[in-house]
């Protein structure tokens, strides 16, 4: 898989998006990993990035690497969702 701007949905830093782009291309790492890594090293602490990397659910900001069935967020909510700092 190639990078492209329009697989990070929603407001992503440009830190990440940078290094997730990086990881695909020069480590031939996948989308997911390639965010998780980025996402590790860039997230600011108690954002809902950081949150997303924290319970490792990334399906508001990369939908495309997961079932289309589990982003029904009322059916599957995000684990961090309703928690607040």
């Amino acid at each position: 898989m190639f990078y492209d701007d329009d697989l990070i949905i929603g407001r992503v830093p440009k830190k990440v998006k940078e290094r997730t782009k990086e990881n695909m291309e020069v480590y031939n790492m996948t989308l997911y990993d390639a965010f998780q890594e980025a996402t590790r090293e860039f997230a600011k602490t108690g954002t809902e990035l950081w949150k997303a990397w924290y319970y490792d659910d990334f399906r508001k900001f990369i939908p495309s690497v997961y079932n289309s069935e589990y982003l029904d967020f009322s059916k599957y909510p995000l684990k961090y969702a309703r928690i607040t700092q």
